[in-house]
C-alpha cells in the first residue's frame, strides 16, 4: 500500500514537471516572452513597435530637417537685403554726385559761341580719381567731378577742363596743389598773371621736346565761384590759347 501511494506521489510530480515544460514550449511555438511583470510578449509585435518608433523618430527628423533648411539661394537673398546699402547710402551718393557734375559741367566745357577757326569734337567725363591724379591734388577731399571738352584748330588740339568742387576755398588749394607740380624755370617766369572776362587767371608755361627741340606750351588756369577751369593746347601760339580760355565767359 505505501508503495502504491509513493509511486501516485512520483507519477504526479513528473505531470506536473511535464506540465511545466509543455507549457513553455507552448510559450515558445507561440512566440511569447514574459516581460518583466510576468506577462507573456509576442517578439513580433515589439519588434513591430519598436519600428514604429524609429520610423516615428525618422519622421520628425526628416520634418525638422526641411523646417530648418534654407536654400542657400534664398539665405543669401536675404541677407542681401540687410547688407545692401540703402538709397541714401554713400556709394550711391557719390555716384549720383559725379554722374550730375560731369553733366552739369559738360555744358560749360561745351562753348556755345567758337572763336573763329575752332571746332568742337566732344566732351569727355572727369571722374575724382582722375582729377587728382592730373593735377596733383590727392590730399584734396572736396572735388566733385568734371567734364574735359575737345577742340581742334587746324592741326591743333585744345581741350578746356572743368573741374568742379565743393566750395569756392577748395578751388584755390587745387589750383596751389597743380602750380606746386612745376619745376622752376631756368629762364624767365613759368607762372604769369593775366586778366580777361573780368578775373584775373595764371598762364603756366611748359615745354615739349619735338625733334630734339623744346617748344613751348602753355596753359591758363583760374577759378570762378566752386569751379576751376583749366586750358591748354597743343601750340606754341599763347594767344590761341587765350582766345579760347575768354570764349569760355567765365
Amino acid at each position: 500500500m505505501k508503495k502504491m501511494v509513493a509511486l501516485i506521489s512520483a507519477l504526479v510530480v513528473l505531470m506536473v514537471a511535464f506540465s511545466g515544460c509543455v507549457g513553455d514550449n507552448k510559450s515558445a511555438v507561440n512566440g511569447t516572452e514574459p516581460n518583466s511583470s510576468g506577462e507573456n510578449v509576442n517578439p513580433a509585435e515589439s519588434t513591430a513597435n519598436v519600428s514604429e518608433l524609429n520610423d516615428s523618430a525618422v519622421n520628425a527628423t526628416e520634418s525638422s530637417s526641411l523646417e530648418t533648411n534654407v536654400n542657400p539661394a534664398e539665405s543669401a537673398a536675404n541677407t542681401s537685403k540687410f547688407n545692401k546699402p540703402s538709397a541714401g547710402g554713400t556709394d550711391s551718393t557719390n555716384s549720383g554726385s559725379s554722374t550730375n557734375s560731369a553733366e552739369s559741367t559738360a555744358g560749360i566745357s561745351k562753348l556755345e559761341n567758337l572763336p573763329e577757326g575752332f571746332k568742337y569734337i566732344g566732351s569727355i567725363p572727369l571722374n575724382a580719381a582722375d582729377i587728382k591724379i592730373d593735377y596733383n591734388a590727392e590730399n584734396i577731399s572736396e572735388i566733385v567731378g568734371g567734364s574735359e571738352g575737345m577742340y581742334k584748330y587746324n592741326e591743333s588740339d585744345f581741350y578746356i577742363d572743368v573741374i568742379d568742387l565743393e566750395n569756392s576755398e577748395a578751388t584755390t588749394n587745387l589750383i596751389d596743389a597743380y602750380k606746386s607740380s612745376f619745376k622752376p624755370l631756368t629762364e624767365g617766369s613759368r607762372f604769369v598773371d593775366e586778366s580777361f572776362n573780368g578775373h584775373s587767371a595764371v598762364r603756366i608755361a611748359d615745354h615739349v621736346t619735338s625733334a630734339g627741340t623744346e617748344i613751348p606750351r602753355y596753359t591758363y588756369i583760374w577759378g570762378s565761384e566752386n569751379h576751376v577751369f583749366v586750358v591748354t593746347g597743343s601750340t606754341a601760339d599763347a594767344s590761341l590759347v587765350k582766345k579760347l580760355a575768354e570764349a569760355t565767359e567765365h
